[in-house]
């Protein structure tokens, strides 16, 4: 008897190492079908963000159009003594000074980061979606957001190229912010910007949602030390400062804003793991 116990309990074990006697809880399709389900999460926060389209879509593409309309207005009110369309001189002195497609933008992009945030959320988890899913969806989301607006640009930047600066000397999308009428660097700084100022809005957001409101006004307290102090040492270090973006031009901007954006990403999606409904 203990010999036909010993026997069966080496065969049990050369089975166990061969595969045969999986344990019960070991499920491949298990694994597969809580991917998909994950999959599924991000998917919907995603679709919920993009049916919102006064939001996700339409709000640059608004900001940029009246952008676009204060520059035709302010160039119409030059024309009044210079003349339209503006002599050569005056066009190339506004290419390089409007920085209205950039400067316009942040301030709304901001705000709606952080009230998609706050609306989506509840909605999100609802539906079965983790904190992790709601932020990967919502991150996807802006990536669409920033990618549209970068698309607009460049095609605002093709008509403008087209009409002759729409036949009034106009320099709304061929400046030098925008990198001077190329339409690779025109988008890129767009999607950088948009997809900065909307992450931005949603990681102040999160953090009003996660820790509160004094938690808010600390948080945005620190970054305007951090910002302050930024600007104290681009002052002291103007010169290696200015000669960069002199060598890199535009490429300064976008990397800027391209480590901005993951700092906040990184740090919106710890914040979101704190965030209650």
């Amino acid at each position: 008897m203990t010999g036909t116990a010993s026997s069966s309990g080496m065969q049990r074990d050369r089975g166990m190492q061969r595969g045969e006697n999986a344990p019960l809880n070991h499920n491949p399709n298990g694994a597969v079908q809580r991917h998909q389900g994950k999959r599924r999460n991000v998917m919907a926060v995603l679709t919920q963000y993009l049916a919102e389209r006064q939001y996700s879509l339409l709000i640059p593409l608004y900001i940029l159009v009246l952008m676009w309309l204060i520059s035709v207005i302010i160039v119409l009110l030059m024309g009044i003594k210079a003349g339209l369309p503006l002599p050569t001189s005056i066009q190339e002195g506004n290419a390089v000074g409007n920085v209205g497609s950039v400067m316009s933008t942040p301030y709304f992009l901001v705000v709606g980061g952080a009230l998609c945030v706050n609306r989506q959320f509840n909605a999100a988890l609802s539906f079965g979606s983790t904190r992790r899913d709601f932020w990967i969806g919502t991150t996807l989301g802006f990536f669409v957001t920033a990618a549209a607006s970068g698309i607009f640009v460049d095609i605002a930047l093709l008509c403008e190229k087209i009409t002759n600066h729409w036949w009034l000397g106009v320099h709304a999308f061929d400046v030098a912010i925008l990198g001077s009428g190329n339409y690779i660097l025109a988008f890129l700084v767009m999607f950088t910007l948009t997809f900065t100022s909307l992450m931005i809005g949603a990681t102040f957001g999160t953090v009003f949602r996660s820790f509160g409101t004094k938690a808010l006004a600390v948080s945005i307290i620190a970054t305007g030390v951090v910002l302050l102090a930024a600007f104290a040492v681009s002052i002291w270090q103007s010169t290696p400062i200015l000669r960069l973006f002199a060598e890199w031009g535009v490429w300064t901007l976008i990397a800027f804003l391209g480590v901005a954006s993951l700092i906040m990403t990184i740090a919106g999606y710890c914040v979101n793991q704190h965030a209650t409904i």
